[in-house]
Order: structure tokens, then sequence, then C-alpha cells
């Protein structure tokens, strides 16, 4: 119970101070990934979203998103306590912000409970020649690198916007499709809605380079109970064994 109840609180703080994002269009994808590149039968699933409007787009977790909007439902209703073990269980927490008209990328990501965010590069494509239908789409293919491996695209342009999940961005037309060449990172989207859609730009965070918050991380890893404990204190107790076996594995990553 007190466990939940200072998450309650910590989320309570970082939705009173968020900035607010409304879309005109959501584009929701399919993503499958890995994180222990020694056990490729383990494969993670996360329902993610874009948000676009004519000057900006955000994407992040739908499962986050869907859960964030219980919650907040929750407290207007007066409830002060929340049972997280009954929502869906969201770990994906890479956020992307892109300014259009500035042309700027930002990504947001977590260490434990705590929120960095870092100015990202747009990636580099080549066009390939190759078509293919993708559900009710005409898509061509397009190559780029994150983080050393080799990325395939399949953009449309019957879609004219130069959008697409996480930083694949950039092509002359929405991304339906998008996966690494052994397929550890796989995106592809699976609905479209149109309307307006709020979400929240955590404004609590601490603004870094992506060097230094792949430093932050790497030192959690190397030391998942001893780095929780520094960050949670005394709040929520935790096993040391079960921390450092849960994350001993953990050596993939799409940034």
């Amino acid at each position: 119970m007190k466990k939940h109840f200072l998450l309650l609180l910590v989320f309570i703080t970082n939705f009173i101070s968020a900035q607010n994002f409304t879309s005109d269009i959501a584009y929701f994808y399919s993503y499958s990934y890995h994180t222990d590149s020694t056990n490729v039968n383990k494969i993670n699933t996360e329902d993610t979203v874009l948000l676009t409007n004519s000057t900006e787009s955000l994407f992040c977790s739908y499962t986050k998103m869907k859960n964030d909007s219980t919650i907040l439902s929750n407290i207007k209703k007066g409830s002060l306590v929340i049972d997280y073990s009954v929502l869906p269980k969201s770990k994906v927490n890479q956020i992307i912000y892109f300014d259009k008209g500035k042309e700027s990328m930002i990504a947001y990501d977590k260490v434990i409970n705590v929120t960095f965010s870092f100015p990202v590069s747009s990636l580099r494509w080549n066009l390939g020649s190759d078509i293919k239908k993708i559900g009710e789409f005409d898509c061509q293919n397009a190559y780029c690198y994150v983080n050393g491996r080799k990325f395939e695209a399949w953009f449309t342009k019957s879609i004219p916007i130069s959008e697409g999940p996480y930083r694949f961005k950039g092509l002359p037309g929405l991304v339906i499709e998008v996966y690494d060449d052994k397929k550890l990172f796989h995106f592809v989207l699976n609905g479209i809605k149109k309307g307006s859609i709020k979400s929240d730009l955590p404004k609590n965070h601490i603004p870094t380079t992506k060097e230094n918050f792949v430093n932050k991380r790497n030192e959690f890893l190397n030391d998942p109970a001893g780095v929780t404990k520094v960050y949670m204190g005394d709040r929520i107790k935790i096993d040391p064994q079960i921390v450092n076996n849960n994350f001993k594995n953990y050596n993939v990553f799409l940034d």
C-alpha cells in the first residue's frame, strides 16, 4: 500500500509540472524488441503511438499513456490509492519530441525513477528501389544506421508526412514498418486515428547529453541494486538479488 501511494505522489508531481501536447492525428505502432542478446527467443512487445500536428510530433508508449489516463481518472474521482498491479506493464520509457519548425529532436529516457532529456540528431537515409505493399499502403524501402545497427524502413508516399516511430523521420512519406537487420527491434503500423488526442511531455527532467545519459544507465546496470538504493533511498524496500538478476542481461538498446 505504501509503495502504491508513493508511486502515486510521483505521478501527481510529474503530471502537475507536465507540458501539454495536443495532436491532430495518431499513428499506432506495434513494437517488438529484445533486451538480452543472449536470449533471442525472449521478445518484448508494447503498443506505442506517434502523435502529430502541423508543428510538432511526440512518440511514446501508448500503454503508459493509457495507464496515466486511468490513474488521472481515478484521482479525479477522489481515489488516492492506485493498485498498479492491475495496470498493463509498460517498459518503454523512451519519448521522442520533434519540433518541425526548428527541426530539433529531444529524447527523454529514464534511469530508475529519474527522467533525463537530451538532444538527438536526425537520421541519414539512403533510398532503396524495392517496392512492396503493406496492408493498404504501397511502400518503398530506405536504409539508415542507429547505434551502429542497419535499419530498413518501408514508407508510403500516400501519407506525405516525414514522420515515423521513434527517430525514424525524414523520409518522403510516413514510415509504415521499420526493423534492424537482426530483427532485434521492429515497429509496424497497426492503426490510425484522426482527432484531438492529448498527452504530456515530462517537465520534471534533467537536461543532459546522450553520452552522459548512457553513462548513467551503465552505472545502474553495473550495480542495479546499489544504484536503486541511492536513487530511491529507504522509500521502497528491495531484494538486491532479485533486482540484480532482473537486469543482469540487459545489453541491447535501441539508442
